[in-house]
């Protein structure tokens, strides 16, 4: 499904077609001290050289990684953290060809009792790295199961006008069990035509047994659409197309990255059944998924900005790629209002894994404070 804008001037989304199974002087001493010359106002560059630019660029990228992996959730994911795959994450989102499409997978219907059975940790994120990749001048395709689509389409409604013109589109497809020849088609035409980098936030992968399973391990198979399978075939492909998996548990499509490490751990709970098995490029562990999405669509920013000087400040290129407090409120209302719920209590509230709304807020506040103080 294509999201487009167009009502009275304020750009909303337009479905256009029916949802449905088929869904950026070097310093010279002249001799003299160099310290004399530091310390001389005329001396001091306007501009920072490019060593300088990449070791700034480089410790906000750090700052960003360490403020969402501080284990918040209190689920012992610092110990799994990979230092290093946030920045070659954001580097390379930032650095893809203009026009290039990023294919998100996300959807984690993990409270299945319930209609929908989405949760709230999921949907924001991937929008975030939707906006960010389109404010990079790229196109960004959400792929996501059936019975997460009303929530997609709800939380599409508020992310604002930077989502039209093609730009962002939304495809549901149906559980495995329902699959055909149709949806094997959809599939290899959209790695074939549109996908040059994956990002999977707040999906599930599948564990040793073959199945995906919620935290108290209980499968979700039968509401799942084996969106995996775009992994599978962009790897066939040979294309280097690279995915960069984002999770908070351990049952997350690529946590295989770390799947010995999760089980050695003492902290970490989740039941080795529950373990995903499923590997990945570059692996963002985060306290919440939706955290994750935050930063790398500011990381991506900040890359783009310091390659580029693209948006006149890293302040500003940051606010083109990530959601304000106020859009991010109005993002996960809609996601709720389209009966999305908190997959930690169950509750119908704008809530994330049992943290309540403002916990996302000062996180999502502190990214954007560290990115307006790296000049």
């Amino acid at each position: 499904m294509d999201i487009t804008q167009g009502i009275a001037g304020i750009a909303f989304f337009m479905i256009t077609s029916l949802i449905s199974r088929q869904f950026a002087h070097a310093l010279k001493p002249n001799g003299d001290n160099l310290a004399s010359n530091l310390a001389s106002k005329g001396s001091l560059l306007k501009k920072p050289p490019p060593f300088r630019r990449s070791i700034t660029s480089s410790a906000a990228l750090s700052k960003i990684e360490e403020r969402i992996g501080r284990g918040e959730g209190g689920r012992g994911i610092e110990e799994i953290v990979q230092r290093g795959h946030f920045k070659k994450a954001a580097e390379h989102l930032a650095r893809l060809s203009p026009n290039s499409t990023v294919v998100i997978l996300s959807g984690f219907p993990c409270c299945i009792d319930r209609s929908p059975p989405s949760e709230t940790d999921g949907p924001p994120g991937a929008f975030s790295i939707a906006r960010s990749a389109v404010a990079l001048g790229l196109k960004a395709l959400i792929l996501t199961d059936e019975c997460n689509e009303d929530v997609f389409i709800s939380g599409a409604s508020a992310v604002g006008d930077w989502a039209g013109g093609g730009r962002l589109t939304l495809e549901s497809f149906p559980p495995e069990s329902e699959w055909g020849e149709d949806e094997a088609k959809r599939l290899i035409e959209i790695v074939d035509n549109r996908c040059d980098h994956i990002v999977a936030i707040e999906r599930p992968g599948r564990a040793k047994d073959g199945s995906c399973y919620t935290m108290r391990g209980i499968s979700m198979d039968h509401l799942l659409a084996p969106l995996d399978k775009v992994i599978d075939l962009a790897k066939q492909k040979d294309a280097g197309i690279v995915v960069t998996a984002i999770g908070d548990g351990g049952n997350e499509l690529g946590m295989g990255k770390v799947y010995s490490e999760i089980l050695a751990s003492k902290k970490i709970l989740m039941p080795e059944k529950c373990v995903s098995v499923i590997s990945c490029d570059h692996l963002i562990v985060s306290s919440v998924s939706n955290w994750g999405g935050f930063a790398l669509a500011a990381g991506a920013g900040v890359v783009r900005y310091f390659d580029t000087k693209e948006g006149g400040s890293c302040k500003a290129m940051v606010a083109k790629c990530l959601q304000s407090l106020e859009e991010e409120t109005k993002i996960l209302n809609s996601c709720v209002s389209a009966g999305c719920r908190d997959g930690v209590s169950g509750e119908m509230e704008s809530t994330v894994d049992g943290m309540p709304l403002k916990t996302s807020l000062d996180c999502l506040e502190e990214i954007h404070e560290i990115c307006e103080n790296v000049e």
